[in-house]
């Protein structure tokens, strides 16, 4: 039943929307389980709480959260109020004090590690988004500079400058540190979001100057623009970076007993592969005027497939007597796979 109810809100949103929008925005609504802003919060019943989610300023933490608002709202009946933090300590914070229900995109043990370790006992892993990744220093493919421990040989090429995202995010210290693992001074991480470090480092390969970027994946860059990280300067090759991470799902205490189980459920099954990660980012770095919400829903609508199959894993979790329990705080996919 709930399926069918599913596919008649798709066919609402494909074959309605063009006939009475303009009468909904005169009263100030969207029909159909759309929202005409950026807010994930529409078309859902107004005596539900709303869930809570935070997400940062990245865009595979963008898209996912995003995506997985307009799953909740059409698929689960779950009303979301959705918000973005400057940076990914403030997304714990939020959630560790109640102001927020979970963060989607806690890359652990590593990048966040210092806000997993201050506030561990308020939050907890609910499951993985994304596992194995990487990060490091990146360079585009046309520079002859190799390695992290030869950046001094480009001081002035680079204008004693490299460039980090947000201020106070953790990974403009594991740059720092890779700098002070080889001994080089007098280089400054200029931070800055993220899609103005891309405009930096788009800027520069059209013009074909040197450029070091943090990086990391999964990201867009990689499919668009011809990268490689610097050896000595990355995921298994630099303490700064440690080993591959996972992205985990992050809630506080009192959230599985606190909403439904399918949502619950449905978060805890939730994980992209890379192709999945990869045409969802595009989808939302080519979506020019569209709002959020509405690249979300056009990605929703066009891979019916990946949808289904998290929301089948999701019914199954739900209808199994055993309770949804956290992950272990220690968890990691070298640790599952070693078990």
């Amino acid at each position: 039943m709930k399926r069918l109810i599913t596919a008649a809100r798709a066919l609402c949103r494909s074959y309605c929307a063009a006939a009475v929008a303009a009468s909904l925005l005169a009263l100030g609504t969207m029909g159909c389980g759309g929202d005409a802003s950026d807010s994930a919060g529409g078309g859902a019943s107004a005596s539900s709480p709303p869930l809570k989610m935070v997400t940062v300023n990245w865009i595979e933490g963008l898209a996912m959260s995003y995506m997985q608002a307009q799953v909740l709202e059409d698929s689960l009946n779950v009303p979301v109020d959705l918000k973005e933090a400057q940076g990914g300590g403030i997304a714990f914070s939020s959630v560790a004090e109640g102001d927020r229900d979970f963060f989607n995109e806690a890359w652990l043990p590593t990048t966040h590690q210092n806000s997993w370790s201050d506030l561990q006992g308020q939050l907890q892993k609910l499951g993985y988004t994304y596992r194995g990744t990487s990060g490091g220093l990146v360079v585009p493919a046309y520079m002859d500079l190799r390695s992290a421990a030869n950046i001094g040989e480009y001081r002035e090429a680079l204008g004693e400058k490299i460039y980090g995202i947000e201020a106070g995010s953790p990974t403009n210290d594991n740059i720092r540190q890779v700098l002070d693992q080889h001994g080089i001074e007098g280089f400054s991480v200029v931070a800055a979001s993220g899609p103005a470090t891309w405009q930096r480092l788009r800027s520069a390969i059209q013009d074909r100057q040197p450029i070091i970027v943090a990086g990391w994946k999964p990201h867009w860059k990689w499919s668009a623009f011809d990268l490689r990280y610097l050896q000595d300067g990355k995921t298994n090759q630099s303490p700064a970076y440690g080993p591959p991470e996972d992205i985990f799902t992050v809630v506080d205490n009192q959230f599985i007993d606190e909403f439904p189980k399918e949502a619950v459920c449905f978060l805890q099954k939730f994980e992209v592969t890379d192709q999945q990660i990869g045409s969802l980012m595009n989808t939302f770095r080519t979506r020019g005027d569209m709002s959020k919400s509405g690249a979300a829903e056009q990605w929703v609508r066009n891979h019916p497939e990946h949808v289904t199959q998290w929301l089948d894993q999701a019914e199954a979790c739900a209808a199994s007597d055993e309770a949804v329990t956290p992950l272990p705080d220690d968890a990691t996919h070298s640790r599952d796979q070693e078990a």
